[in-house]
């Protein structure tokens, strides 16, 4: 059974590439279900504990007079020996939801976010296999500020938009250095090539598909086709025409953006409007605001946090007999 993990920046279509996944009958697929996310922490959790003398050692002689004569945890588990127990418990999961439909032989996770955790995969899964969808930023931004329905999650504003569009895209770039599981695919060539591009897709997984299937995909997996649920709400799946972030941003909005991620643009095929060869103003305000207001923020945090402590000392004392 083939792993893959679809990544990327989030808002790039990787929901609908799943959905053209999904129509094969030996792909099985589930998504934002972050099983990475909470197994890293176990490895987090040893990396904070391996040097902390708390086991003890039933056959040794010596009597434990205090914690520093205890066992290392990492004397007993090495962090190379932790792998092969945390990875079972990603593979049970993949796999019952391969058992979901007879004959499956490719299980997608589509968690774009998975692309930060390439590195801890591969740890789990040298074989993984990853799945990189890219699309244009200034598009990307458009998703990011339209999606009401999660405020708190994607930048509002084009710097934040364009940096975070880096970062996301950037990282998953990386994967293909680590691994040759690696592909590839941008969003807009799905969309103007798609059966050449969702065959390149099923040859690289090693799936047969019956001459018309990528058709029948692509017509089955169209935005009108797609209804609103608990997991997608409303405006969740956006009907807007390509190259309709022309519209929606402004000539400023454009500018800050393609400043900030034209290179990249540049490298991935996309074509750039404005191509500013100045800061513009917004980046530099950014810039100069940012450092000193994260200073105040770490300070302010500081104080709440011994301000807290402080508090919960009091309240221990007054538990003293």
């Amino acid at each position: 059974m083939k792993r893959v993990f679809l990544v990327g920046c989030p808002r790039s279509g990787s929901t609908w590439t799943t959905f053209l996944l999904a129509q094969h009958a030996k792909v099985a697929t589930f998504q934002h279900a972050k099983v990475f996310d909470y197994l890293i922490r176990m490895r987090d959790w040893y990396r904070n504990k391996a040097e902390y003398a708390f086991l003890i050692d039933p056959l040794s002689d010596r009597p434990r007079t205090s914690k520093e004569d205890n066992l290392r945890l990492a004397e007993v588990l090495p962090e190379d020996e932790l792998y092969p127990l945390l990875a079972p418990v990603a593979d049970g999961i993949l796999a019952r939801v391969a058992s979901l439909r007879p004959g499956v032989e490719v299980v997608v996770d589509k968690t774009p976010e998975n692309g930060h955790l390439a590195d801890f995969i591969l740890k789990l899964f040298p074989d993984a296999y990853f799945l990189h969808v890219v699309r244009d930023p200034r598009s990307v931004f458009c998703s990011h500020r339209g999606a009401t329905w999660a405020k708190w999650e994607f930048p509002r504003q084009p710097v934040d938009g364009a940096r975070y569009w880096r970062k996301d895209v950037e990282t998953s770039l990386a994967i293909r250095e680590k691994t040759e599981n690696y592909l590839e695919v941008r969003y807009e060539d799905l969309k103007d090539k798609g059966p050449s591009e969702l065959e390149r897709v099923l040859a690289w997984l090693g799936l047969n598909a019956e001459e018309g299937f990528a058709e029948r995909a692509l017509a089955a997996s169209t935005k009108d086709k797609v209804k609103e649920t608990k997991e997608l709400p409303k405006d969740f799946v956006r009907k807007v025409p390509a190259g309709g972030w022309r519209e929606e941003l402004s000539s400023g909005d454009v500018r800050v953006i393609e400043y900030l991620a034209g290179d990249l643009m540049e490298k991935l095929g996309y074509e750039l409007t404005a191509k500013p060869s100045s800061k513009p103003f917004r980046v530099l305000f950014r810039d100069l605001t940012e450092p000193p207001l994260a200073f105040l923020e770490k300070k302010l945090h500081r104080a709440l946090q011994l301000a807290h402590w402080r508090w919960v000392g009091r309240k221990l004392e007054w538990l003293d007999p």
